[in-house]
């Protein structure tokens, strides 16, 4: 099978567009959606609304329909936040943060707040995280402040205020250069780094001096030295 022109087009400049690293696997994927029947853009979008079909495949639509840029993508990807499988609601809430159409947020924010499935709570916080709707800050402040969250989940939330404009977030930020989990603090360097607010820059010094603790993307301190190099650029 192949696609038709309009649909090659499209999917020709999304495997181009993707990282030399990756493109092997995203033109694996873009022939096995073509090969079950994804041959245009229609026949696309009644693959993915189609509940026999395998949810892997379906989810591998999910992944190209935002990149697609179809117009109301919204409502195709928001549905599919109540379906059975992780893997499909994981992808639908991440394209909907590529999207960022303000319909989506509500359906996000009880994807972090509710679901079931911790990888699709890290996904609706970091669809969030993508376009940084204002309204949403104090639900994922909320959640970094909650002891009782897990600590992936609470450092996911620290990462995703990195590009939210909102009312107490660096100081939110700040504060938990102390928390418990080196996790937490390590994410809550690098947002502070973007948040790009002067008033982070000590705070971050006194971490980047002493607080050598490890997590899996390197040390706390190298975490505050590079925010602190990325405030110095923005000053420069």
């Amino acid at each position: 099978m192949k696609p038709d022109r309009e649909l090659a087009k499209k999917l020709d400049a999304i495997v181009q567009g993707t990282l030399v690293d990756g493109r092997a696997q995203t033109e694996a994927l873009v022939a096995s959606v073509v090969s079950a029947g994804g041959t245009s853009e229609q026949q696309l979008v009644r693959m993915l609304g189609d509940p026999s079909l395998d949810p892997e495949l379906r989810a591998d639509i999910c992944w190209l329909i935002p990149r697609l840029e179809l117009d109301g993508a919204q409502t195709l990807l928001e549905p599919l936040m109540s379906e059975s499988s992780d893997k499909l609601r994981e992808e639908a809430a991440v394209g909907l943060g590529l999207v960022a159409h303000d319909t989506s947020i509500e359906v996000l924010l009880k994807a972090m707040e509710q679901d079931a499935s911790p990888s699709v709570r890290r996904a609706a916080l970091h669809a969030l995280g993508i376009f940084s709707p204002p309204r949403a800050a104090p639900h994922v402040m909320k959640l970094l402040l909650d002891p009782s969250e897990d600590e992936e989940l609470r450092a996911d939330a620290a990462e995703a205020l990195a590009h939210f404009r909102h009312e107490g977030i660096v100081e939110v930020l700040i504060d938990q250069l102390r928390d418990a989990s080196a996790k937490v603090r390590y994410s809550a360097a690098y947002s502070l780094g973007q948040q790009g607010d002067a008033k982070a820059i000590e705070p971050l010094r006194e971490v980047s001096l002493r607080d050598h603790a490890a997590t899996p993307w390197g040390s706390v301190s190298s975490s505050a030295r590079n925010a602190l190099d990325e405030l110095a650029g923005r000053d420069a």
